[in-house]
């Protein structure tokens, strides 16, 4: 058996982190082009139930005031 060069198991670890590095970069991107538009719209959607919710109550806050006024 051949015992391997210092230089040469430097390579071959650099090899292996760029490899690992390259996986790290395509997760981020599935993340940030997938995940994160996914729960933007959820949040939108929220957002736009709650709009109604607080339409509601003040509507009903308001006709409540002119049953009494």
């Amino acid at each position: 058996m051949v015992d391997k060069s210092l230089s040469q198991m430097n390579h071959d670890e650099i090899l292996i982190m760029k490899g690992e590095m390259k996986l790290i970069k395509r997760e981020i991107t599935s993340i940030k082009d997938n995940h994160l538009k996914h729960l933007d719209y959820k949040i939108t959607q929220i957002q736009r139930i709650m709009w109604v919710i607080f339409v509601g109550v003040a509507a009903n806050i308001i006709h409540s005031f002119n049953l009494f006024g």
